[in-house]
């Protein structure tokens, strides 16, 4: 895997995995059927990731 972010940046992908395991989320998104984008948010904020543009 290259690393291909700036420094301290990650993708959102990855930051969603481990949000699934700080948080025990059991569901995974796949097609449509996605989880609600409010509590990933807030769990993300809560976790301490912050939007690249705060960084």
């Amino acid at each position: 895997l290259q690393n291909w972010l700036p420094r301290r940046v990650m993708s959102a992908w990855h930051i969603a995995g481990i949000l699934h395991v700080l948080e025990g989320w059991s569901v995974h998104e796949c097609g449509d059927d996605m989880m609600d984008p409010e509590k990933a948010w807030s769990a993300a904020i809560r976790h301490g990731f912050v939007p690249l543009t705060k960084a």
